[in-house]
């Protein structure tokens, strides 16, 4: 597949391919606004995005933010090893202050993916998951302390307490997303889906429950945020990688308890290989210069 201007070069086959213009920018750059065909006219609304190596096109309405798992589980200070100062709310700041209104003047969709399971998924799930969430020296499984287990009642700084739910199960407490982060919800404008696995993008056929709702959409480009960033997101961007959805790292708004060469690792391969890397103010730089016309 070629483009009428030779100086365009086309990247991808027929049914989903970007251009690289060598006029647009210092050093050229990749359009991700996936006209009809090359030779289409240029679409408008469009976002021009610098990230840490090359300079990107995007359609603000082809485009939704993925933020994965950011919920009460992983985040919130009344549970365990969850610091106030941990590197998930700090990067859960950045998203409210900034990739969120730079989503919603944009008008991109923002979806909330996060853990919410039935009891069928409990009984459907891998050996290696279960232990994962199990606590060290108990039995997994909801008998002393694993996936679907009462993590019982949690106290507040003022002395009242709420119960925590059953572990990552869908409609919890500790399911929810973080307070500050229900606080710009729109519920009316933004989708939610429940994963049931690290990646919420696994399985085949393209029948998953996120890529029916964003294919029904339109949705070609796709922002990641959340937590954990060698896990949960990782594994959620590399299969939407794989299956072919455009995948932009916000990696100022990704975070991991894991040590920091688990996050570089991550940032390294999708500027490499997976897709681009750039940060939230980038994006929010990127919508103030959206271009109309």
């Amino acid at each position: 597949m070629s483009s009428p201007d030779p100086e365009i070069k086309v990247i991808g086959g027929k049914n989903n391919f970007w251009l690289f213009r060598p006029d647009e920018g210092q050093g050229g750059s990749y359009d991700l606004t996936h006209p009809p065909t090359p030779s289409s006219p240029l679409i408008f609304p469009r976002i021009p995005l610098e990230t840490t190596k090359e300079r990107i096109i995007i359609d603000p309405a082809k485009t939704a933010l993925v933020v994965v798992d950011f919920q009460n589980f992983f985040l919130s200070p009344l549970l365990p090893g969850r610091p106030v100062d941990g590197a998930g709310l700090e990067a859960v700041g950045r998203l409210v202050k900034h990739a969120i209104p730079a989503c919603r003047k944009a008008g991109i969709p923002i979806v909330w993916l996060g853990w919410g399971l039935t009891d069928d998924d409990i009984e459907d799930m891998p050996p290696a998951i279960v232990k994962a969430f199990a606590r060290p020296g108990r039995v997994p499984m909801g008998q002393a302390g694993g996936l679907g287990s009462d993590i019982g009642k949690l106290t507040r700084e003022d002395g009242t307490s709420i119960q925590g739910g059953r572990m990552l199960m869908r409609d919890q407490w500790n399911t929810a997303f973080y307070p500050s982060l229900v606080a710009v919800s729109e519920p009316e404008r933004d989708i939610t889906v429940h994963k049931n696995r690290l990646s919420g993008f696994w399985g085949s056929g393209g029948d998953t429950e996120i890529e029916k709702t964003l294919k029904s959409r339109g949705i070609r480009t796709l922002l990641f945020s959340g937590c954990n960033t060698d896990q949960c997101v990782g594994g959620s961007l590399q299969d939407a990688f794989s299956k072919g959805w455009d995948c932009l790292m916000l990696s100022d708004v990704c975070a991991t308890s894991s040590p920091a060469f688990a996050q570089q690792m991550v940032e390294y391969n999708c500027e490499g290989a997976w897709g681009f890397v750039l940060t939230c103010e980038q994006l929010a730089e990127g919508v103030r210069n959206m271009q109309t016309q």
